[in-house]
């Protein structure tokens, strides 16, 4: 699998104007095979594995610092220029939406549009029980580490899909123990500096200035259908509702995904 210079594993296949697809966490290139496969007939599609997943780079010991969403951005930066592309449609799931915004808001010749599937974009998201224990002084450390671990993680995949779908396939979306803790260091480090992280992601949103699609799965139990209604209505965008679906687009509505990214890549054009 070919990487780039910074150790940032990708596939590309296709022809047509660029698509770049990031994935969410937990998660990895992979995620997005059903989507890739069903635009690769009318786009160059480039899917990256973010630092610390997949085929990428794994740093030893993966800090929010390394593997955060303004880190990421612009190592998906490094990789488009080195692959040529000069403008693309980006689309990001879950954590790839603030790595993608925060790509528009470093390179804007780069992103001509941008979809965003159930991912936070927002400093404030409120922190739901019992997650708010990880930031909590007293019981924050041991918790983390409960939450993380692999059981907890297994458990969170499953729950996250809608009703009548089979989960995510644990290899992808886990991965080996490296990308766990490179899981842990996101999760962890997101949960307890929201406001520092998110703030830029938030001012890219309300700053974008190219066409956005917003997507959201009505039974999405991380990021319920108001936080999509809200970033949709920042954005200045149509609010797609996938019924019935939970929080794992790519894998539980990959066509649906694809006809939804094609529709606003063909109005951008090349």
């Amino acid at each position: 699998m070919p990487r780039a210079s910074n150790g940032m594993a990708y596939r590309r296949a296709g022809v047509g104007p660029t698509v770049v697809l990031i994935h969410g966490i937990p998660g990895q290139g992979r995620a997005w095979e059903a989507v890739q496969a069903a635009l690769g007939e009318r786009f160059d599609v480039v899917v990256p594995d973010l630092i610390g997943f997949g085929e990428s780079e794994r740093p030893p010991r993966p800090t929010i610092d390394d593997l955060g969403p303004a880190a990421q951005a612009a190592h998906v930066a490094t990789l488009l220029d080195e692959l040529g592309v000069r403008r693309a449609t980006v689309v990001g799931h879950d954590f790839g939406a603030p790595v993608g915004l925060l790509l528009a808001a470093m390179r804007p010749e780069l992103v001509g549009a941008m979809s965003i599937l159930a991912g936070n974009t927002f400093p404030d998201t409120p922190i739901p029980f019992p997650l708010s224990l990880a930031v909590a002084p007293a019981v924050g450390g041991l918790f983390s580490r409960m939450l993380f671990s692999t059981p907890s993680l297994r458990l969170m995949i499953r729950q996250g899909t809608g009703p009548g779908v089979a989960p995510p396939d644990e290899d992808v979306y886990l991965g080996d123990g490296r990308q766990r803790r490179a899981i842990a260091a996101i999760f962890a480090g997101a949960l307890t500096q929201l406001a520092e992280l998110y703030s830029p992601v938030a001012d890219a949103l309300d700053g974008l200035q190219v066409p956005v699609s917003v997507g959201w799965g009505d039974h999405d139990p991380f990021f319920r259908i108001e936080q999509g209604e809200r970033t949709a209505a920042v954005a200045k965008a149509r609010l797609h509702v996938f019924s019935g679906a939970g929080h794992f687009l790519p894998h539980e509505r990959p066509d649906e995904v694809a006809r939804q990214v094609s529709a606003l890549a063909f109005a951008v054009g090349p």
